[in-house]
């Protein structure tokens, strides 16, 4: 039993551990499926039959056993249970649910959407939700089997937990009891190959975790396609897990075809000797006379590289060393015509259970001599076990170069924006040869720290990351469509910064021509009465050069509500220097719903912020504004203690209530932080500034 259920069942008081009915992973029954993802002749009723661990619940429940047996109805002393998951394991789950409905080719947003929106109609308790049943003996057979059967059909098993089983998931089950002899269940869901899988609400697991043990990883996904939206960091990711390996990379587009990623006998020059009519070589001033002659040659393109470097690090490895692992990692996959690309290729993503293709392939006459020559007295040392996977010579057909078979050590990776997929549909049977791991949209870090990229405009820093998942909402509810969302690295940033002209020639362009094209935006395009249309955002100078025009790239951004951010250095400002500072905004007055109003008429600019901080509850404020970017010196402007470096740059805290809050920050950030509560906590406030 994983550690962390053990802790959560401590938690409820279920302390005695009666087994695990599946100590190791247990593949998920057509039974339990939702009806469209059965494959057997289940009728889609829930019942989980428990035969694993037959032996330890007829010695816990030998009473209901021997009643059973003896003819008595099984309903009669049938055993409640009371069944528990991990909310984390639950969200785990989704990201695999979308791959397989993306595999499917069918919309993959929904049902996630499902998932997370039914959690919030049942009770969750530390983390947990549950569910009862019976643990009921079935007689249908020659003795007892026993399930948990009859789940409630209302409750979170019927309405979540079959959602996110699928046809090649697995779950482990632990049994415990309490002092009050009441039974439950604690769920772990995964798949069979995960053997460090945890429900950590801790860790993100949409997608299976390469950091931990890279060779393990690489075993199972031989041949995987990145794919998320635009800038989630698909090739980052690959180049990290790939950082000293063996890379031959390629990009796909259009005019991609067979022979430019495989290999084609194309013209090459040469440099030959002149020869006179008898065939003697020219001599002139004792040198010979050379010129340039066309041949042609074959030549390996990316597949056929990294295919014989893979076999090359069989031959070369020493005897019980491992083959050192070869990659070919595909840029944009899907911006070109796979089946036309791959060709026979095809078949040779059929992986066995050794990571050998399954069904070799002839190679043809010109790529056989090119095998031929590159393998040419190599020998491999691991023939033997490779051999005796086929039952037969198979490696001395790939020294030859008669037949191709993709070895274990060479790993295929791909990546994929899922706002190009149109360009060339991939085909399903083309689709089930990879895994896919999907990347979310998240914010940008490094070590665990937030990046914190920023976009330059009109001297103010905007946050990056509040625009990006601003503009995320804006799409999902203009175009309902995750494929056109923007990921962190859309941009890129220098030194941390994102020009005007960068946000304008990339974001912009992207959202006017790619996304909104054909919506109503005018509530982020507005500028006054009129729309911005993507030409508003440029000008030319006196000297006829282009220039962006920063103030309305500033309209959109405060359209779509992201607060700027005042610099550290703009901070050491005291309030008398900011009333004559025409450049920023100053603070007025708040209103509240119940009347009440905290003017500069009768109080320092602070004082207002202060007072309002004070009204809607320092205790509620506090958490709200520490995760705020709006920081001095690394540390927040509300804070449970003093710092000296705080104080080093001549702010000062004043005591509220057990807190510390800092004073000397610009009216533009108090009035920030003022508007960023009022939409977190939904206060019915008004900020008054000029």
């Amino acid at each position: 039993m994983e550690k962390i259920y053990l802790n959560k069942a401590s938690e409820f008081g279920y302390d005695q551990l009666i087994c695990d009915i599946f100590d190791n992973w247990e593949n998920v029954k057509d039974e339990i499926l939702i009806p469209e993802r059965k494959s057997g002749s289940g009728n889609g009723t829930i019942h989980v039959f428990l035969g694993a661990a037959d032996a330890q619940l007829r010695n816990e429940f030998p009473a209901y056993y021997d009643s059973v047996e003896k003819g008595e109805d099984p309903s009669l002393q049938a055993i409640e249970v009371k069944h528990y998951f991990l909310i984390s394991n639950i969200i785990s789950m989704t990201g695999y649910v979308g791959q397989y409905y993306y595999q499917l080719g069918e919309n993959f947003t929904t049902p996630i959407k499902d998932v997370l929106e039914g959690l919030k109609e049942y009770h969750i308790e530390a983390d947990m939700v549950s569910t009862n049943s019976l643990f009921k003996l079935s007689t249908g057979s020659s003795k007892p089997r026993p399930y948990f059967k009859q789940f409630e059909n209302d409750g979170v098993f019927s309405k979540i937990i079959r959602k996110i089983l699928l046809p090649n998931s697995s779950y482990k089950i632990s049994l415990l009891k309490n002092d009050e002899g009441e039974y439950a269940a604690f769920w772990l869901i995964g798949f069979d190959w995960q053997s460090d899988f945890e429900a950590d609400p801790s860790t993100r697991r949409l997608i299976q975790d390469n950091t931990k043990d890279t060779d393990k990883t690489s075993v199972k996904w031989r041949q995987a396609i990145y794919y998320g939206a635009p800038g989630t960091g698909k090739s980052f990711e690959i180049n990290r897990l790939t950082k000293d390996k063996e890379v031959v990379r390629t990009t796909f587009h259009p005019d991609s075809d067979y022979s430019t990623f495989v290999g084609a006998y194309k013209p090459t020059s040469i440099e030959v000797p002149v020869r006179d009519v008898t065939g003697k070589i020219i001599i002139e001033n004792g040198q010979k006379v050379t010129e340039n002659r066309i041949v042609y040659e074959f030549v390996e393109q990316s597949f056929l590289q990294a295919y014989t470097k893979a076999w090359l690090a069989y031959a070369d490895k020493a005897d019980g060393e491992k083959a050192k692992e070869q990659y070919l990692v595909i840029e944009e996959i899907n911006r070109g015509n796979c089946a036309q690309i791959f060709g026979d290729l095809f078949q040779l993503l059929d992986r066995n259970s050794y990571g050998f293709s399954d069904y070799p392939i002839t190679a043809d006459k010109d790529m056989k001599k090119q095998l031929a020559k590159a393998f040419d007295k190599k020998t491999i040392a691991d023939a033997e076990r490779i051999n005796n996977i086929y039952g037969k010579d198979i490696v001395s057909q790939v020294l030859s170069g008669d037949i191709l078979l993709l070895p274990d050590n060479l790993y295929i990776w791909a990546t994929m924006n899922t706002s190009d997929q149109s360009l060339f549909p991939i085909d399903s049977a083309f689709k089930r040869r990879w895994d896919w791991k999907y990347i979310p949209i998240s914010e940008g870090k490094e070590n665990g720290v937030s990046l914190g990229w920023k976009i330059k405009v009109n001297g103010k820093l905007f946050d990056w990351w509040q625009f990006v998942e601003k503009i995320n909402d804006e799409i999902n509810e203009q175009v309902k469509s995750e494929d056109k969302k923007l990921g962190y690295f859309f941009c890129k940033a220098q030194d941390g910064i994102i020009s005007a002209e960068t946000f304008v020639s990339k974001v912009v362009f992207y959202l006017w021509n790619d996304v909104f094209k054909d919506q109503d935006v005018a509530s982020i395009f507005s500028d006054g009465d009129e729309e911005l249309s993507f030409s508003n955002f440029y000008d030319t100078d006196v000297s006829g050069k282009t220039i962006v025009k920063e103030d309305k790239v500033e309209v959109l951004l405060n359209n779509l509500q992201v607060p700027f951010i005042v610099e550290e250095s703009f901070g050491s400002e005291d309030e008398e220097e900011l009333k004559s500072n025409s450049k920023h905004r100053s603070l007025k007055s708040v209103s509240f719903p119940d009347g009440t109003v905290f003017s500069t008429e009768s109080l320092t600019h602070f004082k207002v912020y202060l007072e309002s901080l004070k009204k809607i509850g320092i205790n509620e404020v506090y958490s709200k504004v520490s995760e705020m970017n709006y920081k001095r010196v690394g540390r927040p402007l509300i804070t449970t203690e003093k710092y000296p470096e705080v104080e080093a740059k001549k702010y000062s805290y004043v005591p509220v209530e057990g807190y510390y809050v800092v004073k000397g920050a610009m009216d533009d950030t108090l009035i920030n932080i003022l508007d960023e509560l009022n939409n977190q906590l939904d206060l019915g406030i008004v900020v008054n500034y000029s």
